[in-house]
């Protein structure tokens, strides 16, 4: 409070002192704005502030904006501003501010903490060393430590914090912590309970005893949760009288902290049968309609939560059909003789609930009408608790926000409600610095250094710029520009434009010795090989002494379209693709390569053109990290548009995702351990145009990667194919929600090179597929979409399972022993 009027009084001072003489810069453009008397602050970061204020005209009102965000990042202690002349003829004006930074953190200790290590407290506060002293956050961070501390057994820990001054200037932060005695619980017991074991009720409780994989530590709020757990446990068999009467406590100290014995006392109470729903009021839905909805079934044993959720069933039916105002009183009626229960549910209908206004709130860089328009409720409209649930995941999906809350308010008249969307943002614009990997086995060099810029939310409007260079240096650099511009017209259809330049050194199989052979033979092969059959047995991959190496430039520009629908099913998009391009390849006459598009196109620029449209249903509740739902999908592409391209095919992409969260438990406050499954099934067929000759070049064929599908069989990169199915199961467990991940998988793919009789003729046996299984870590943040896997690959073939060897944890004496590391990119659709 007296930081601020502090700065009320310095404001007041600043602007009387400009008014006083504002004859000759009153209404002149501010050329730039400078600062004096910084230190541990760039200059470069005020600039970034400073920048929208530079050409504005002077004013009052800009004079105070300018200083209020200076303030606003709590840099410093005081500011004082001077404004000078730019040139000599006083037609702009410099404005000059002298600060005084606040002090910085230089070192934080801790004092007293003898049951926790220091790093675990330094992982739990926000001040950091090199951090302006702020005591608003160091007072987070003695609630941060004390929570730390109360979930380790510590009830009665005192924490404070010291501040002082170093020579250099610098801050010394200090917490003294005085830990009082560490509680454990050493035993849980229950008394009164017959119908339940022990063991039975204490698998209820988040609590646990001492053990050698638990430390026993006691919280008051988790017993609260626990009392609450027991009662429901026997609520949902039938016991609704039963009551945690007590629990008792008593002490057993040791030199290592005080030994806690809990004793719940328990009163069951009988067991109740369900009697039925009676419902009285209702006349916008019959009896029937709502009976419909209850899923408990007279006469068996009451399950209390199945009973609650049907009630709420009930009363989201008038939800959804906009009657937010009804009255809905639940009268239980018990049979105390025969233990039956039966719930007569009175209701008072209302009038609909229209919606008044749409208000957004917490919203600074996106635009307002941004958000709107991904909330399929207007002003008039019908209240529905549906769309606004669409409405959620729709602005989940954006990305902008890391939290959306929707509430409703009364609004001017007894039917209408204002819906309010308060909405917090995360940063849209990513600036990545450092290492790719690609998936390529062509010979290119695996590693390449990336500089990439985005923003996802482009000054608020909600489309998107980026810039990106890819570069080996060595045999690959890729320069792409793209944007997209999204609800073109007031309506969700996209518009993108990209441009992107790709030179790279490949190397291909050679065919210079005769019997000459081509791919587009369906049994030749190259040199290095005397027939089909041992290309096929080596992979189809030569040694490289039978390789060539040549030289791409691709330049494309690419336009894409897109519109979608929200309809009862999900989300329908459709989408249109057009990728215009020029390529070059170039190698020495003196070989002669194995690909037959390569031959044809030597030293020539040549038009690469494709046009591609896809369909799609998408509901998935977040189809960036989705726990629900599924995705299909179908994309067709037609590669060589007119006579004289480099390559002619037709491809066809069909993909089927689900997801199903098997089980959702709360641990933590503000975390579950959560189990999705997630099923992937893929289709890719490669196919000629009608009235033309298959011509694709072989770094273009389908193939298993073993980055994105089968994972660890990267050396099955070389056997291209023009068929691939690629089919995943992964159980995914999520750490840290929409960031971090641990997932189990299994993965089968592979791939055919006949083009034909696929499934016949035995063109597509076992043996093509190639299996692995695992697990690894999947970051989910689209600033870092990285995936750490383990994998052990096996194929079969002749009915026996072959195993693959691999790199890590080999072992010389078991040729198929050891696994894989796999690092990859997380794709979202």
């Amino acid at each position: 409070m007296k930081f601020r009027v502090f700065v009320f009084i310095l404001l007041i001072t600043a602007v009387l002192g400009f008014s006083q003489d504002q004859d000759w810069f009153m209404g002149k453009p501010i050329r730039s704005i400078t600062f004096t008397g910084l230190k541990n602050i760039a200059s470069s970061e005020l600039e970034a502030v400073m920048q929208p204020y530079y050409g504005r005209l002077l004013d009052e009102i800009i004079f105070w904006e300018i200083q209020g965000k200076l303030y606003a990042l709590e840099y410093f202690d005081r500011i004082e501003p001077s404004i000078t002349s730019a040139n000599a003829n006083q037609s702009e004006v410099i404005i000059n501010f002298n600060v005084i930074e606040r002090p910085v953190v230089g070192r934080i200790n801790f004092s007293g903490n003898s049951g926790l290590r220091t790093r675990e407290l330094s992982n739990v506060i926000h001040t950091r060393v090199n951090d302006f002293i702020n005591q608003a956050k160091i007072r987070v961070d003695i609630e941060a430590i004390k929570n730390l501390y109360i979930e380790k057994g510590y009830p009665n820990i005192i924490v404070n914090a010291e501040e002082s001054t170093a020579r250099d200037g610098s801050v010394t932060v200090t917490f003294r912590i005085t830990e009082q005695d560490r509680i454990s619980i050493s035993r849980i017991e229950f008394q009164g309970n017959s119908r339940f074991s022990t063991s039975t009720l204490r698998s209820q409780l988040s609590l646990k005893q001492k053990s050698l994989i638990n430390d026993g530590a006691f919280q008051e709020a988790k017993l609260l949760a626990d009392i609450d757990s027991i009662i429901m446990y026997y609520n949902d068999r039938g016991y609704i009288d039963a009551v945690v009467r007590d629990v008792t406590r008593s002490y057993e100290p040791d030199e290592k902290g005080i030994n806690l014995i809990l004793t719940f006392m328990i009163e069951e109470g009988s067991q109740f049968t369900f009697g039925g729903i009676t419902f009285e009021g209702n006349v916008i839905f019959t009896t029937e309609q709502l009976s419909k909805l209850v899923t408990s079934k007279t006469g068996d044993i009451l399950n209390a939560s199945k009973l609650e959720m049907d009630l709420m069933n009930i009363a989201d039916l008038y939800f959804e059909n906009g009657y937010i105002f009804n009255s809905i009183n639940r009268i239980p009626v018990r049979d105390s003789q025969n233990n039956i229960l039966s719930v007569n549910v009175q209701i008072v209908e209302r009038n609909r609930a229209y919606i008044e206004n749409i208000i957004i709130l917490g919203n600074e860089k996106t635009r307002t009408d941004v958000i709107l328009r991904e909330i399929p409720l207007e002003p008039g409209d019908v209240f529905s608790k549906t769309k606004v649930m669409n409405a959620l995941r729709n602005l989940y999906n954006l990305q902008f926000f890391s939290m959306v809350i929707p509430d409703t308010l009364p609004g001017s008249t007894e039917n209408l409600m204002d819906l309010v969307f308060t909405v917090e943002e995360q940063t849209t614009m990513d600036i990545q610095l450092g290492l790719s990997f690609s998936g390529n086995a062509d010979g290119s060099f695996p590693i390449s250094g990336l500089v990439e810029w985005t923003d996802r939310n482009l000054r608020g409007s909600g489309n998107e710029l980026g810039v990106k260079l890819n570069s080996t240096i060595i045999n690959s650099t890729t320069v792409a520009v793209n944007y997209v511009h999204n609800w073109l017209f007031g309506l969700p259809l996209s518009i993108g434009v990209d441009f992107s330049a790709d030179f790279v050194t490949r190397v291909t199989p050679m065919a210079n010795q005769s019997p000459w052979s081509s791919n587009d033979d369906p049994y030749g092969y190259p040199d290095g090989f005397s027939s089909y059959e041992e290309f096929n047995k080596e992979g189809k991959l030569p040694s490289s002494e039978y390789m060539m190496n040549y030289n791409q430039t691709y330049l494309s520009l690419g336009l894409s379209s897109g519109y979608r629908w929200d309809t009862f099913l999900g989300i329908v998009g459709v989408n249109g693709s057009l990728r215009l391009g020029l390529i070059h390849n170039k190698y020495e006459d003196i070989f002669r390569p194995f690909d037959t598009a390569l031959r044809n196109g030597n030293n020539k620029w040549t038009w690469r053109n494709s046009i591609a449209v896809s369909g799609s249903l998408d509901r998935r509740d977040i189809y960036y990290d989705p726990s629900s739902g599924f995705y299909l999908n179908e994309r067709l592409s037609l590669y060589g548009i007119f006579n004289g391209e480099f390559e002619h095919y037709f491809r066809s992409d069909t993909k089927a995702q689900y997801f199903l969260t098997l089980f959702d438990l709360p641990v933590f406050k503000n975390w579950n351990f959560k189990g999705i499954l997630a099923f992937n099934a893929g289709f890719s067929l490669i196919t000629k145009q009608p009235g033309r000759d298959l011509l694709i070049e072989e770094s273009n064929k389908l193939a298993v990667d073993g980055m994105f599908n089968a994972r660890g069989w990267q050396n099955e990169y070389g056997n291209k194919g023009l068929l691939l199915i690629d089919t995943w199961v992964e159980l995914r467990f999520p750490l840290v929600r929409n960031i971090l991940a641990f997932d189990l998988f299994f993965d089968m793919a592979g791939v055919e090179s006949v083009q034909g009789s696929y499934f016949s003729n035995g063109n597509f046996p076992i043996e093509n597929m190639r299996f692995s299984f695992g697990g690894g870590l999947r970051i989910v943040m689209p600033q870092f979409p990285i995936r750490l896997s383990i994998a052990k690959g096996f194929r079969i073939v002749n009915g026996n399972i072959m195993w693959k060897d691999g790199l890590l944890f080999h072992n010389d004496k078991r040729p198929t022993s050891g696994v894989d590391l796999v690092l990859s990119f997380v794709i979202s659709y």
